[in-house]
């Protein structure tokens, strides 16, 4: 990498500092790495030149993808590329577009090279809670194909229906065990059973494969050392007790169909990364493997190689997705269901006491539930116990004010993902409530929401939630001896259909009772939505520092 800047008064400065590995994104034992560097003294009306080139690992045929949009406008760039003539080399190279600017395209040399030049590329401006950026990026992709493999301007069913034939073979192949899943099977479900029940105890079992994909990855000698093994077929699968992700999916499908189910692969292109465009006839946008299975008249869209996810759950980016489902006749087009927000909550139930000194402290209980507690327990995988404890603890405290304290007593259901992750802890929120003249006034909400991202007035992107969530709260809050609620704020219900709020305050024996409840049930918005949505969640924020007045008995008495 080489770059400088170029001031405004025409002066340069030289980069002559590190190349930095930064993590983009992370997730079920992968990660996305990008080199990063900072080129020095930029300031508005600078010009700031880059160039830098990338090689592959000698005798591997490796694609790339030349990223057009940045976060800055750019006014001009070219790019070059080399393919690789190698062993193999009768594999063609080949390109895809996506949103050049026209007359732009990739322009194959003499030499067999390809060099573009482009100008004048606006930014994509990043903000909070906007979609993956791929999907708007102006872009070229490189690949190699097999000269049997079909072509990109083949038709779409012929072109799909080869992939779904390929695949679907690889699955017939491994699953070619009926002996050993008709035994397995045995173990696992008893003929009473009903339907649903049969494969959720199969989608258990499965999900008690080592998953290697989920783990860091191992050199040639690493695996060695280990002595990790190739699985050929579902036998070794069980055997073994590990496999990639795809293994665990196929031993999935074996074991449904030996019930009696219809169960199919599923290639989906997950929503953090890419839009499935069939048409676009580029088998790269499939970048993910789940299964489909039918039974008694219901379709179910499972990933057990996920397994921090329940039955019924699949991770966010693979649901309301595009794909190909691989059945014998060849490609189906499919789309995952959508998300739902009971799929994803926190439920918070808390039994608080004002203390003399205004603060505020006493026993709360958390429970994250579905797709929020899978997210937690894939990312978490690797922490052991005082790690995870130190994990919820910072969640935990980020709600509260600041200065508050939260200290967890038990963590429970963590290897149960059919369960909620239950956390039970001690929390204290000094100088909670101000006082004067015998009364004592404090928020009626003791937990805080983000909000940061409606903070702007202007939206320039889409907003887009990963997946829809509730949040409910339940809360007690006892008062000093002496002292009840003189002014309690009034309820409040906003129901705008995809997203809606309840909140609300009553008197009981010895305090109040505040319950609160948080629907966003969608997961894309257009920014013409924006300031709906700003006005909506700027509402909660006022209702949730709603006042409660609460009053020494003897002086309301006298008042």
């Amino acid at each position: 990498v080489s770059g400088r800047t170029i001031r405004p008064d025409g002066t340069i400065e030289k980069f002559d500092g590190q190349v930095l590995d930064s993590i983009l994104e992370k997730g079920s034992g992968l990660k996305y790495s990008a080199k990063t560097f900072t080129l020095p003294d930029v300031q508005p009306g600078c010009i700031i030149e880059y160039q830098y080139e990338t090689l592959g690992k000698p005798n591997w045929v490796q694609g790339t993808s030349w990223i057009l949009t940045e976060q800055i406008y750019t006014r001009d760039a070219q790019f070059t590329y080399t393919p690789y003539t190698g062993y193999g080399s009768g594999l063609r190279p080949m390109y895809n577009t996506y949103l050049l600017p026209s007359g732009t395209a990739p322009k194959e040399q003499a030499n067999g090279t390809f060099v573009m030049t482009v100008h004048d590329i606006p930014g994509l401006v990043d903000e909070p809670l906007m979609p993956p950026r791929q999907p708007f990026e102006a872009r070229v992709d490189f690949y190699y194909q097999d000269p049997d493999q079909p072509s990109a301007a083949d038709p779409s069913d012929k072109y799909w229906n080869h992939y779904a034939k390929k695949w679907d073979g690889e699955v017939d192949h491994f699953v070619d065990k009926k002996g050993v899943l008709g035994q397995e099977l045995s173990k696992i479900i008893s003929p009473s059973d009903s339907a649903e029940t049969k494969l959720r105890k199969i989608y258990t079992r499965t999900q008690q494969i080592r998953n290697l994909n989920e783990e860091d990855y191992r050199t040639e000698d690493e695996r060695k050392g280990e002595s990790i093994k190739e699985n050929n077929n579902v036998e070794d699968v069980l055997s073994h007790g590990y496999g990639s992700g795809r293994d665990i999916n196929f031993l999935f499908v074996g074991l449904a169909r030996t019930a009696g189910f219809e169960a199919d692969e599923v290639f989906v292109a997950p929503r953090n990364r890419e839009l499935f465009l069939p048409k676009r006839n580029e088998v790269g946008q499939l970048q993910a493997q789940i299964v489909w299975v039918k039974a008694d008249s219901k379709e179910y869209y499972l990933d057990p190689a996920s397994r921090f996810f329940p039955f019924g759950i699949l991770p966010w980016y693979e649901t309301e997705v595009g794909g190909i489902r691989a059945d014998k006749r060849g490609a189906v087009v499919v789309n995952t269901p959508e998300p739902q927000a009971s799929d994803a909550g926190v439920v918070r139930t808390a039994d608080l006491e004002v203390k003399a000194d205004s603060s505020v402290a006493g026993n709360l209980t958390v429970e994250f539930t579905g797709q929020r507690a899978g997210l937690i327990r894939e990312d978490e995988r690797k922490a052991d116990e005082n790690g995870r404890t130190k994990y919820f603890e910072d969640e935990i405290k980020g709600w509260l004010p600041a200065g508050s304290t939260f200290e967890i007593k038990r963590i429970s259901n963590w290897e149960d993902n059919s369960q909620p992750i239950h956390i039970e802890g001690a929390m204290e929120i000094p100088s909670f409530a101000s006082s004067a003249a015998q009364r004592l006034l404090l928020p009626i909400e003791v937990f805080r929401s983000s909000m940061s991202a409606f903070a702007p007035e202007q939206r320039v992107n889409a907003v887009y939630f990963h997946y829809p969530y509730e949040e409910t709260d339940d809360l007690k809050i006892r008062f000093p001896a002496g002292y009840k609620s003189e002014g309690l704020p009034p309820d409040r219900k906003i129901d705008l259909g995809a997203v809606s709020y309840t909140i609300s305050a009553t008197t009981v024996t010895d305090g109040v009772e505040v319950k609160r409840h948080l629907v966003e049930q969608g997961v894309v918005f257009p920014k013409e939505n924006y300031p709906t949505l700003r006005r909506f969640f700027n509402a909660i924020k006022t209702d949730d520092a709603g006042q409660m007045v609460v009053a020494n008995a003897e002086s309301a008495k006298s008042n």
